[in-house]
């Protein structure tokens, strides 16, 4: 089983790639797409994608001050650039390729590597866990949607009860003894990493500020639709909220299903689901459902896309070590194997 997980992982992303980009292909072969333009608006398709990266850097942000706050002092840029460079890496099967990056870039910050993996992964529990619930609270606000909203509260459980101190800090604390059980096999002299606490406060105040993050990501929905749609989207806080819940819950959706990577092909359907009335009600004799593919689909494309452009800006941001005298971890790496040639 051990060997062949990893194949099976591959193949059931694999085959929900295919299996939704076949659906999408049949879509999309509809003479109908062909016959009738679609007139994008562009400006409204690069707000939406400025607007979605504004959108994640809040998540940056909540990283950024969980550091701050066990004992670690990162350069902001530094963070950033982590951030967004690991955040690329969801597009490959499975979830830790993220966490595995983010760890490695700011460990060359001075940053060490098990402060850096815990605090990564608190922050994705947590960015999960604020899309669950505001997308359960405003579904049941806005929306009158039961279902869906039922549904988010039973994703808020799944990924919100980890993130309690009385069941987070234990599994670090178990997570850490196995890794330094395991250094200690190649050096006997490895340190054990002491991991500190993580309080109820930084949970509440995480989930603040993430939950601005996704009403901007429901802010870039909304402007795709405003972008797409052949007639103009008349804009109010009721429609923006729902956006939000849509965006949320469906991004959420795809990162439970751990073998999608990137949540493609979940994330899509979910959203397909939530659009298809709303876009009913938005424009009446459209064909909703082919309009809601669409959206969909130029989404993926408009925030992959605005993800590139910014990893590519950030890749470039000058790295320093904290200020707060942690130990290089790369300078570190460079002197032990560095060695002084013996006197003639």
């Amino acid at each position: 089983m051990k060997h062949w997980w990893p194949i099976a992982k591959a193949l059931i992303a694999l085959a929900i790639v295919v299996g939704v980009g076949w659906r999408f292909a049949g879509i999309l072969r509809r003479p109908e797409l062909w016959e009738r333009p679609l007139n994008p608006r562009y400006d409204w398709l690069t707000a939406g994608g400025f607007i979605y990266i504004l959108g994640l850097g809040f998540s940056a942000l909540f990283w950024y001050r969980l550091l701050a706050a066990v004992g670690e002092r990162p350069w902001l840029l530094a963070t950033v650039r982590a951030y967004y460079i690991g955040h690329s890496g969801k597009y490959v099967p499975g979830k830790a390729w993220g966490l595995l990056l983010r760890t490695g870039l700011l460990a060359s910050s001075g940053v060490r590597p098990g402060i850096a993996a815990m605090t990564a992964t608190y922050e994705t529990l947590t960015t999960m866990a604020s899309g669950a619930l505001v997308a359960a609270v405003l579904l049941a606000l806005v929306s009158l949607d039961t279902t869906a909203s039922w549904w988010s509260f039973g994703l808020f459980a799944l990924a919100g009860l980890p993130l309690l101190p009385m069941f987070f800090n234990p599994l670090m604390k178990l997570i850490a003894g196995l890794a330094g059980r395991a250094a200690r096999r190649f050096d006997r002299n490895a340190v054990a990493v002491v991991l500190p606490p993580v309080r109820l406060l930084t949970l509440l105040g995480g989930l603040a500020i993430t939950a601005c993050g996704w009403a901007l990501l429901g802010l870039s929905l909304l402007t795709v639709l405003q972008a797409m749609l052949p007639v103009p989207t008349p804009w109010s806080a009721e429609l923006w909220a729902r956006c939000t819940a849509y965006a949320a819950l469906a991004w959420v959706g795809g990162f439970m299903f751990i073998p999608s990577p990137g949540g493609m092909g979940v994330r899509e359907a979910i959203l397909e689901q939530m659009l298809t009335p709303e876009i009913r009600r938005l424009a009446p004799g459209e064909d909703a459902s082919f309009w809601a593919v669409i959206v969909v689909l130029v989404l993926r494309l408009l925030w992959t896309l605005a993800e590139i452009i910014m990893v590519l800006l950030v890749a470039w941001l000058p790295i320093r070590n904290q200020e707060s005298g942690v130990r290089n971890q790369e300078s570190e790496f460079i002197a032990s194997t560095t060695t002084t040639p013996p006197d003639s």
